[in-house]
């Protein structure tokens, strides 16, 4: 879990959702394979074309198998980040706003 994120602010971040107890224990659940398998729908998801990271969060959300159907979206941006910072998804905008925020898989060269 400690890879995810810093534990205060993914609560300050949950602190105001309707579900927060749940999103809690779904991420107190989570383990390495978990968080592997967060990593391979996302990278799965992308191609080398930009895609809105918020469209491939969203849709990932929808498409959680039954033991990630609590994470809220926040977890799956945050797994974003980490590939992104592991340069094994290229990106641009701003990262805050997921609705304009882009992302890819890596290419030899930058030709958009």
């Amino acid at each position: 879990m400690g890879a995810l994120t810093d534990q205060a602010a993914l609560a300050a971040a949950l602190a105001d959702t309707p579900s927060e107890q749940e999103a809690r224990d779904a991420i107190a659940r989570l383990d390495d394979a978990d968080l592997h398998q967060i990593d391979q729908a996302i990278l799965a998801a992308l191609d080398r074309s930009w895609k809105p990271a918020g469209l491939i969060t969203t849709g990932l959300v929808l498409a959680a198998p039954d033991a990630h159907e609590d994470l809220p979206e926040l977890v799956y941006a945050l797994r974003i980040h980490a590939l992104a910072a592991s340069s094994r998804i290229e990106t641009r905008g701003d990262p805050r706003v997921l609705r304009t925020f882009e992302i890819r898989l890596p290419t030899a060269r930058d030709d958009d």
